[in-house]
């Protein structure tokens, strides 16, 4: 099995484009396209991650005592429509401040100025610039997860002109990008994914670059409207507090946020694949 490492800190670049699913339209490549690839190449390790755990109000970064109470309360606060709620998952604050910019670039070997999560996280104003992209980049994630639900036939990393002949009009984006209709949407299994020994380090290298305990990925049932899909979700421990770190994984070949219809057996597939 070929090792992937995380993909980069701080808000993902948009991936490459790669097949498009059976019934699902591709516009024409953005220009940016291979910025993005170059990026993916430059930055092999990581993995999105926004607002640390200190307790508080909804729009507060909280710490959950295990990954799935923070897997749950991220889908639970998405389905009720309250944005704050799920970010409030994040951890972006504590590995803003526990970034290593030096053990980073050492390991990069590269300084990559797109990257704006890559940051001294002892100084109190790239630090708060670290938070804050990492934030920004969450909220691209969740934003993508309920796009590949409302409007799955669009695809997320490509312009679709609105002149083609099967585009949705501005209109009927509208009408289908209502957040209300994720009401429903859950959790149903969440399963840790592990693999061999390099993956492990890989996950150990990826905390200890934000100051965290312990990095883990989980592969995610989710179920809505009656069909079921696939999704994973990084999570990250700072001390016994546990909360999100991205919504993909990269050994699992899930892009940022998207979640993929899937049967239980698809699940149980890419599952068992990663220990193969």
């Amino acid at each position: 099995m070929t090792m992937q490492p995380p993909a980069p800190y701080g808000q993902p670049p948009t991936p490459p484009p790669g097949p498009v699913p059976p019934g699902r339209r591709r516009g024409a490549a953005l220009p940016w396209v291979l910025v993005a690839v170059l990026t993916v190449v430059a930055l092999v390790l990581g993995g999105l991650l926004v607002l640390q755990a200190v307790g508080g109000g909804d729009d507060e970064g909280r710490g959950f005592a295990s990954p799935e109470e923070a897997i749950e309360f991220s889908t639970e606060s998405i389905a009720d429509g309250d944005a704050g709620a799920a970010l409030s998952a994040w951890s972006s604050e504590a590995q803003a401040r526990g970034s290593d910019f030096v053990e980073s670039l050492e390991y990069f070997a590269a300084y990559a100025p797109y990257n704006p999560s890559i940051l001294p996280g002892d100084d109190e104003l790239f630090a708060g610039l670290g938070s804050a992209a990492r934030t920004g980049g969450a909220a691209d994630q969740v934003r993508r997860l309920a796009y590949s639900l409302l409007v799955p036939d669009l695809s997320q990393d490509q312009t679709t002109p609105l002149s083609d002949d099967d585009a949705p009009s501005a209109d009927e984006l509208r009408d289908d990008l209502d957040s209300s209709r994720l009401d429903g949407l859950r959790a149903e299994r969440i399963e840790r994914i592990e693999g061999p020994e390099r993956l492990t380090e890989t996950y150990e290298r990826a905390a200890r670059l934000v100051g965290a305990d312990e990095r883990r990925e989980y592969l995610v049932l989710y179920e809505w409207e009656g069909e079921t899909y696939v999704g994973a979700v990084g999570v990250l421990r700072y001390d016994d507090e546990w909360s999100i770190d991205a919504l993909s994984s990269p050994i699992v070949n899930l892009s940022p946020g998207t979640l993929e219809p899937a049967s239980e057996d698809d699940f149980d597939e890419r599952l068992s694949s990663v220990e193969d």
